[in-house]
């Protein structure tokens, strides 16, 4: 990349400089040289400030350091007319830099010669990461809570892939507990009302109206099969029943979505094996747990919890946090290298206790990442939206993806950083005009598509009628990628050095070159949000170059190498979408 290459040429340009004595007692460059944007296009492409972190070292003033480090940059043949065209020292010591030409057409030739892995990084280097999410209990429609953490789950681990990590992504079926026993009273009483039969519905369950379309096809399948059972039997099967739909509606929704699990956990397998009450004895083993009041505790707060956590209750049921502590030593057991969590914010307070219990298995910890996601608030025209017009109670995810589209679900729930509030605007999402990003990044990728069919298509003349031939044959073009994977300076002729377009054209061609700095960052910090806002910004320097830089001209060499850099502004874009999740349609 053009900022790595700089770095190098600082570093090289201090080493020297310290060799020679020049930087007072320095023996060498102690520092990692960061480069920046300037903020005003007349300081230059590209600034580094290095000089201002090594006066105390060389017990010299940062702009005397700068002078003396431009001069040594000056004698690199690196630092040449072809790649750097100037430099300045700027109180109170910075070094800006005005690119050339040579560095550009190189970025260009790399994207080119990378395609779609462009960016992609060996960060993971290989390792198993299992990522859970949603996980969602199956008592009932996807709100678009849920959404939130789907989309960013999917995105993060799209992320993950693309730097390198094995990566697993799994739905934990809360299928054991109150909550499904409460779905089977339900179920059954609404299955028996269906069929014409007059019992009360349960006053502490799930609301009627929020079952009623998963129980009419139930029923129009079965119909009376089950009205023999009695009140346990009638809720345990029915409860299954209606469960096993909703997991189906759910699964299908969320492919909808394009979010796709390798695994559905069951919670109730690890009853049925065991693992349950094989974790409590392990606890107790490792003397990490103790009875008291007829229940069983972990010994949470000498484990890094603010209290001690219950385990079992006195009634003999156990608890959310033994159920968990019996799946996570699963995911251990099954060899991950790191586990990550995405759970919502409500979750807060069971996190402190989930750690201690992987602790009290002398497991570490540090393998195991909680990422909470915040609330998503709806609205339209400025009003907020917070009731389903089907179910009465929270939007569900279906509602919003049927209004505005999966692209920009997709786009609006990815683009946030998960610790903060999304405001999800209805109307906004929905218009196709350049103040809806999702929409703006689609129509940039649709129209580096239409420049290429320009040039390699019949064309027909708004003005005469008239059938013109293609600027290009598909064999022409063919060459010229061969050419771009190979040659950087089939480039050249893209730029015109010299004038006010060419701040455009270097704009355009750095944003791409720093994609891979982008995606670095959007992992280490799991922010995948990072990269849909890369590219808006991608898809605005692209407007912005397209306004000044005709890319079909009479001049062949021009239109080859503009050819080449919109060819590359669609793979950049294409592979920023792609991880999160959002369509590059080359038509809109």
């Amino acid at each position: 990349m053009i900022s790595e290459r700089l770095a190098g040429l600082v570093e090289r340009a201090i080493d020297r400089a310290t060799k020679d004595g020049k930087l007072g007692p320095l023996t060498g460059c102690p520092i990692p040289v960061l480069v920046e944007r300037p903020r005003l296009p007349e300081h230059g492409d590209l600034a580094v400030g290095t000089a201002l972190k090594l006066a105390g070292q060389a017990k010299m003033s940062p702009i005397k350091i700068a002078e003396v480090i431009a001069d040594y940059i000056e004698k690199d043949e690196e630092a040449g007319k072809q790649n750097i065209e100037r430099l300045a020292v700027a109180p109170p010591g910075f070094i800006n830099f005005h690119l050339s030409t040579g560095w550009l057409e190189s970025a260009l030739s790399n994207i080119h010669a990378k395609g779609e892995q462009f960016g992609a990084l060996n960060i993971g280097e290989g390792k198993r990461v299992l990522v859970e999410y949603v996980s969602a209990n199956p008592t009932g429609d996807l709100h678009i809570g849920h959404g939130r953490g789907a989309v960013y789950g999917s995105c993060l681990s799209n992320l993950f892939a693309f730097v390198g990590f094995s990566v697993e992504q799994e739905f934990y079926v809360n299928d054991a507990g109150v909550q499904i026993a409460q779905l089977g009273e339900c179920a059954w009483a609404l299955y028996q009302r269906l069929q014409g039969r007059d019992v009360p519905y349960p006053e502490e369950g799930y609301p009627e109206n929020s079952l009623l379309h998963f129980l009419e096809p139930i029923t129009k399948e079965y119909g009376d099969k089950y009205l023999n059972c009695d009140n346990e039997e009638g809720a345990k099967k029915l409860g299954e029943i209606t469960k096993m739909t909703i997991m189906e509606s759910q699964r299908q929704l969320l492919s909808r979505l394009h979010v796709n699990f390798n695994t559905w956990f069951s919670e109730t397998s690890l009853h049925t094996s065991d693992a349950v009450s094989s974790v409590l004895n392990e606890f107790e083993k490792k003397q990490k747990s103790y009875e008291s009041e007829g229940a069983l505790w972990l010994k949470a707060k000498e484990l890094g919890d603010e209290r001690d956590r219950v385990l079992r209750k006195s009634t003999g049921a156990t608890t959310y946090l033994a159920n968990d502590a019996a799946y996570h030593l699963d995911k251990f057991n099954r060899g991950f290298d790191h586990l990550v969590n995405i759970w919502g914010a409500d979750h807060h307070g069971q996190v402190p206790g989930l750690k201690a219990s992987v602790r009290a298995l002398d497991l570490d910890a540090d393998r195991l990442e909680i990422i909470l996601t915040q609330i998503v608030n709806l609205s339209r025209e400025g009003q907020m939206v917070r009731m389903s017009k089907r179910a009465g109670t929270v939007v569900t995810l279906e509602e919003v993806m049927d209004e505005v589209g999966v692209d920009a679900t997709r786009y609006y729930l990815a683009e946030s950083n998960p610790q903060n509030p999304i405001n999800f605007d209805l109307e906004l999402a929905k218009r196709t005009s350049r103040e809806n990003p999702a929409f703006y990044i689609q129509y940039a990728h649709a129209r580096c598509c239409a420049i290429l069919r320009r040039a390699t298509e019949e064309q027909v003349n708004q003005e005469t009628g008239a059938t013109e031939k293609p600027v290009l044959s598909q064999e022409q073009l063919e060459k010229y990628m061969a050419d771009y994977k190979s040659d950087p300076e089939s480039f050249r002729a893209a730029f015109e050095p010299g004038c006010e377009v060419f701040q455009h054209q270097k704009a355009l061609v750095q944003k791409l070159d720093s994609f891979p700095d982008e995606v670095k960052e959007a992992a280490l910090a799991r922010l995948p949000g990072r990269l849909a806002r890369y590219a808006y910004d991608v898809a605005n320097d692209l407007q912005k170059f397209y306004e000044v830089s005709r890319v079909i001209t009479d001049d062949l060499s021009v239109t080859k190498a503009r050819l080449g850099l919109i060819l590359a502004t669609k793979q950049v874009l294409a592979n920023a979408l792609k991880i999160i999740g959002v369509s590059a349609p080359e038509r809109m």
